[in-house]
């Protein structure tokens, strides 16, 4: 007779799913990847067309052996604001962080209609079909525990309506990044009305959810006011060791020193103080730097680049790829926004960053839950402008070899994973 103990379901409402690629997959997807080691059986809900700016089909892969995963088609407002402004969709419905450039009248009504009609974000049409395409599908089928991600916040209002309907229904949001003050808000030119709205959405998930997830400690501290103080729990970002097997270091016998960020560079996402320091170092130093960035730049980035000659570019590669290309650098580049918001933010890349045991160059605002990260593990830092900082981290790298190594294995999917298992087992 068979006595094995039969997994338990959590439902999990994620728009990022693959062939979805960026950062915004990573963190569900690997969750899932090994819920079942365990003892949970992840159950996928996420749009079957999004309108996604990073497509990486290699991940695919990575989808656990018969997963349920529930698709539901979504109408996406940004393709429609693409047709309409002739231009690129950017997932964001309008937002291109520009802090400057050509501002069409076109481009300034679908900033306007993103912040003050589509609320709490442009997948807000999606929120009634899901809720109820889940509905039936629960009534049918049991789960033992829902997790909604955002962004786009939006998911969690499909999980709120499925919490009124099933109040039994353990729920538990995951906020990957803060909500009603982020960063990117203030170019929709959100008016008081809209934004009223969003914090009275915002609020009345925490509220009536029954815990919280965040990826770095900030996140928390909007909503703390009116939450109890166990129902928020701290899960970092992390690393995936089988994204590292059988790749190897490719950074010996190169003549110039190499540094590689991974990731979009756009608007506040800049670091023009490292750009003057890379070009006196390279009018100073025998040993010459050249920056790789694997990843979109946006215009205002290039302009500030337009006059350098140590940049190399390499805009489509998938996340194994990624990884391959971070392990043929001498060290990697990590760039906060330069926001408030920002200072809540720990970016997941840092994760991986610290798994190559390469050198770290990281830009950001201080204090900011980034850098105390960073100071926390030794590792240095400075602002976006400040160029004779940057060029000292420089000859502490290059010329000193003066940074310290961080145990990633506290880190590592699998055992972050273990984590999220326990707190669902204590919730159920």
């Amino acid at each position: 007779m068979n006595h094995a103990k039969e997994n338990k379901k959590v439902l999990i409402i994620t728009y990022y799913w693959p062939p979805s690629g960026g950062a915004g997959v990573q963190r569900w997807l690997k969750f899932s990847k090994y819920l079942n080691c365990f003892g949970w059986d992840p159950v996928i809900f996420t749009p079957e067309n999004p309108d996604v700016p990073v497509v990486d089909p290699s991940l695919l892969k990575e989808i656990p052996e018969g997963a349920t995963v529930l698709k539901l088609p979504i109408f996406e407002p940004s393709r429609v604001v693409s047709v309409i402004g002739g231009g690129k969709s950017t997932g964001r419905t309008g937002a291109e962080n520009k802090k400057g450039g050509n501002k069409s009248l076109i481009n300034e009504f679908t900033r306007w209609v993103r912040g003050n009609i589509f609320i709490p974000d442009a997948r807000a049409a999606w929120i009634r079909p899901s809720s109820r395409f889940l509905k039936k599908w629960l009534a049918k089928n049991h789960v033992d525990a829902i997790i909604s991600t955002g962004p786009p916040h939006s998911m969690h209002l499909i999980a709120l309506n499925v919490k009124k309907s099933f109040p039994d229904l353990i729920w538990l949001t995951d906020f990957r990044d803060p909500w009603s003050d982020m960063d990117y808000l203030d170019e929709f030119k959100m008016g008081a009305r809209a934004r009223k709205k969003l914090v009275e959405m915002e609020r009345e998930v925490v509220k009536n959810c029954d815990h919280i997830l965040i990826n770095s400690p900030s996140v928390a501290h909007a909503h703390l006011e009116i939450l109890d103080e166990n129902k928020h729990t701290l899960i970092p970002n992390g690393w995936d060791n089988n994204d590292f097997e059988n790749i190897k270091s490719g950074s010996e016998n190169r003549t110039h020193f190499r540094i590689g960020h991974f990731g979009a560079l756009y608007g506040s996402r800049n670091a023009p103080g490292l750009w003057k320091a890379v070009t006196k170092w390279n009018s100073e130093q025998e040993r010459k730097v050249e920056i790789v960035l694997v990843g979109s730049i946006g215009e205002d980035v290039r302009k500030d680049m337009e006059n350098t000659d140590f940049i190399q570019h390499l805009p489509g590669v998938n996340h194994r790829e990624a990884i391959q290309e971070m392990m043929n650098c001498d060290a990697l580049l990590l760039v906060q926004n330069n926001t408030d918001p920002a200072r809540k933010c720990t970016p997941g890349k840092v994760f991986e960053y610290i798994a190559t045991q390469k050198p770290i160059f990281s830009i950001c605002n201080s204090p900011s839950d980034l850098s105390q990260r960073l100071a926390e593990w030794g590792l240095p830092f400075c602002d976006h402008n400040d160029d004779a900082s940057a060029y000292e981290m420089l000859h502490n790298v290059i010329v000193d070899d003066g940074q310290k190594k961080i145990d990633p294995a506290p880190y590592e999917r699998k055992a972050l994973t273990k984590e999220l298992s326990e707190l669902l087992d204590k919730l159920t």
